[in-house]
């Protein structure tokens, strides 16, 4: 009789056991996904504006001409303006 009391009450203690290791796991697990999906949403927010942004652009002419010494010339980030200095030739 004692050793059935004694089964009866270790079977229960592994089952509470079992049940709190099975609930820190589905805590830790829920955590990291609501962790994830907090970063989804952060990088999100971070890459989309909420009002619709009109970027300026610079538009001008290339020219031959040098540009003169008095004013400087603007720098235009989308334009690259060059002269190669020699003919491309083959080698072989």
């Amino acid at each position: 009789m004692k050793t059935l009391f004694f089964l009866i009450v270790l079977a229960l203690v592994a089952s509470f056991v079992i049940w709190r290791i099975r609930k820190s796991d589905a805590d830790a697990q829920l955590a990291q996904a609501e962790a994830l999906e907090l970063r989804k949403m952060q990088r999100r927010e971070a890459v989309t504006t909420m009002d619709p942004v009109r970027w300026p652009t610079i538009i001008r002419a290339v020219s031959d001409e040098v540009p003169s010494e008095e004013k400087d010339p603007e720098p235009a980030m989308a334009t690259i303006e060059f002269k190669p200095t020699e003919q491309p030739t083959v080698q072989h």
